[in-house]
């Protein structure tokens, strides 16, 4: 498991296989602070390789996802343009693991989730929103570009077109639309909403970590690659899990007509009924 660490800004647990971090200076809006960004490239680098997770989850504290980058921040004194190069560098790297840890992610998204707060949320496997979320890529209100790696996920979620309408315009993206759009997966009241993050997260535990995470590594390299190397990439990581403690329990699980650990099916009779 993760080693303990002090973090200023975020608040970080692990509970049943189950990483929530929360942003948590509300006082800010949870803005992205450097401080912030040290804490969260703490994190995640502490958890990219653990193997006994099996989903995380994102979300921010008293009604507030992220409120995006601390603009207090970039107003004071000069811009020094190396600084700023190095600080985005360094940004980058962390985010970069985040993207394509081997365990789910999952952001759940209560009330504004605004310019580099929007990407990162982009960053998640699935986005759940509350009734009140509101998504917005607002740098063209302040004369820069989106950053924090949305030109990456936003197009391969909504398409060139809708991507360039969110971006030129910073107008902002209510619940209903994020679904419609499929940048969210649900849409829940505040109060319900970090349980069925929960509830997702856990069944998502349920699987085989690993070939999810897999998996995962594939899908983001399927927009860059050609079939080919896609399919060398499948064979490589199908012969790997073919010889999986998992799957061979699986299997005589299902030969034997008993019922198999990861069924979606099963799971949403369950928790309909």
């Amino acid at each position: 498991m993760a080693a303990a660490h002090e973090y200023q800004t975020i608040t970080f647990e692990i509970k049943d296989r189950i990483a929530t971090i929360t942003l948590n200076q509300p006082k800010r809006k949870n803005a992205l602070s450097q401080e912030m960004r040290d804490d969260l490239a703490h994190v995640v680098r502490d958890i990219q390789f653990d193997s006994g997770l099996g989903a995380v989850i994102i979300t921010g504290s008293e009604g507030v996802f992220c409120a995006g980058g601390d603009l207090k921040l970039l107003s004071e004194g000069e811009r020094d343009t190396a600084q700023d190069r190095t600080r985005f560098y360094r940004l980058h790297d962390w985010f970069q693991v985040l993207l394509n840890l081997e365990i789910p992610v999952i952001a759940a998204i209560d009330g504004p989730a605004y310019g580099a707060g929007f990407s990162l949320a982009l960053a998640a496997d699935f986005i759940l929103v509350s009734e009140t979320a509101r998504l917005c890529c607002v740098f063209p209100r302040i004369g820069l570009i989106p950053d924090v790696g949305a030109f990456f996920t936003l197009p391969r979620i909504v398409g060139l077109q809708k991507a360039k309408e969110i971006m030129f315009t910073g107008r902002p993206v209510l619940a209903d639309e994020a679904k419609a759009l499929g940048i969210a997966m649900e849409i829940h009241s505040s109060e319900t909403l970090p349980g069925a993050a929960r509830a997702l997260a856990e069944r998502l535990c349920l699987g085989s970590t690993a070939a999810i995470g897999a998996t995962k590594r594939i899908l983001n390299q399927s927009f860059n690659l050609d079939a080919h190397a896609l399919v060398e990439m499948e064979g490589a990581a199908q012969s790997v899990f073919l010889s999986s403690a998992y799957h061979k329990d699986a299997i005589s699980k299902f030969l034997d007509k008993q019922p198999m650990a990861f069924d979606w099916e099963r799971m949403d009779r369950e928790t309909k009924g």
